[in-house]
Order: structure tokens, then C-alpha cells, then sequence
């Protein structure tokens, strides 16, 4: 199948407690393409999770690690899954403190609690590394995300790498919902909180990253492949 856009993901394996929750969360499963029951959470509705996640949900449960781009003519699939096995390789598996609920702007999301994560730095070599398979954003993308008022540097990222939220603007996060208004954030945080306290007791590893799909016309994206990070030195 040809993609829309392409996305570089950290995602849990759907087996995973984190997995389980993020994926029944959204509804969603990204490798069968299938909805699937949301989960029972004391406090809140079926409906009330649906209305919250209506927009994130489009891109699955993940931590973006290369924001969504469009190949270059020159560039394929098929190059850039080589890219991918062979830059996983090359990367040693990350383990920092756990994920806590935390508000990011206005919306929620699991974070790592971890100032000495090394997830920033994978970040950055994914987008420094697949940067040349990315189509530059058109004039019409680039003054739909001016939109949402950036700060100088981060109108300098959108130029440069495409995205305004990259390298130091980057801030690793699992997306839990869509915009809230103020007494909906601290209500739903609460109520999450709650939710995955053991969850949130665990560790936080990411050994693999997955390649995600758009299938476009606003279907939600697809995992299409995983990688291990298998670096030995």
C-alpha cells in the first residue's frame, strides 16, 4: 500500500500493560487496522473517552519520534525500511524513570519522568538521519501551523526541519486527548491519574520504534513496520 505520510513512532507492543491501555484507550489497533472496546475507567463514560480522543485517536497511541512527512520523489518505501533497519542497529535501547499523567498545553499525555532521558537524543538522529527522504512542506502547510503562534525559534524549526516542535523544542510525550478546556483537564487528569497508577509505577523502556502510515482522506495511521534497537557497543 502506498502512504500519504510517513511517521517515525515509539510505540509499546500491543501485548504490553501500556500497550493494552493506550491501544483499548483509543479504540484502536494499529497492526490489525481494527477497533477495538475501550476501556472501563471509574469516573468517566464510554462516551465522555470518545469525545476527548476524536482527534488524537486519528494517529494511534505513540510517542512521535519524526513527525509525519511526505517521501520525496526520489525516495521510496522500500529505501526508506532499509534506512530504518539499519539505523536501529546503531542505537542502544532506552530505560528511564516512569510515565506520570501530565497536562502539556492543553491537552494530556503520558511523560517519562526523567530529566536524564535520552529520548531527546533519538529524536534528534531520527530527524537529522531521515531528513533527506522528506518532502519540504508546501506554503499552505507551513501558514497552518504558523497558526498556532510560534516563538521565533520555532518558526526557525518549521523552516528548517519541517516541524516546529523538534531538537530543542522537543518534549517526548504518548498524546491521551485532544484539547480541553480548563475544568476538563483537571478533571480528566484526576481520573487518569487514578486509572494507571500501577502503570505508571513501572519503568519506561523503548527497545524498538515503528515506521506508522497515513493512509490519508483521514483514515488513522497504520503500523507498518518495527525495528529493535540492537546496538551492542
Amino acid at each position: 500500500m502506498v502512504y500519504e505520510r510517513y511517521a517515525i513512532y515509539y510505540t509499546p507492543r500491543l501485548e504490553s500493560r501500556l500497550g493494552q491501555f493506550g491501544n483499548a484507550w483509543f479504540g484502536y489497533d494499529p497492526v490489525s487496522r481494527d477497533d477495538i472496546p475501550r476501556p472501563v475507567i471509574k469516573g468517566m463514560t464510554l462516551q465522555e473517552i470518545e469525545k476527548i480522543t476524536q482527534g488524537a485517536g486519528r494517529y494511534a497511541f505513540h510517542g512521535t519520534l519524526r513527525s509525519p512527512f511526505k517521501l520525496r520523489k526520489n525516495r521510496n518505501f522500500n529505501s526508506l525500511n532499509k534506512s530504518l533497519e539499519s539505523f536501529a542497529t546503531k542505537i542502544h535501547p532506552i530505560i528511564c524513570g516512569p510515565l506520570s499523567i501530565r497536562s502539556i498545553g492543553r491537552f494530556l499525555a503520558l511523560v517519562p519522568d526523567d530529566p536524564e532521558s535520552q529520548i531527546p537524543n533519538l529524536a534528534e538522529q531520527c530527524m537529522r538521519t531521515f531528513d533527506n527522504f522528506r518532502l519540504a512542506p508546501g506554503k499552505e502547510e507551513i501558514d497552518r501551523r504558523r497558526q498556532a503562534g510560534l516563538t521565533t525559534i520555532q518558526e526557525q524549526l518549521l523552516l528548517r526541519w519541517g516541524y516546529p516542535f523538534v531538537m530543542e523544542e522537543f518534549r517526548f510525550h504518548l498524546t491521551l486527548s485532544d484539547k480541553l478546556e480548563g475544568m476538563d483537564l483537571i478533571k480528566y487528569q484526576a481520573i487518569l491519574e487514578e486509572h494507571c497508577e500501577g502503570l505508571c509505577k513501572e519503568r519506561f523502556v523503548i527497545d524498538e520504534i515503528a515506521l506508522f502510515g497515513d493512509p490519508g482522506q483521514g483514515g488513522k495511521f497504520e503500523e507498518i513496520s518495527r525495528y529493535k534497537l540492537s546496538a551492542i557497543s
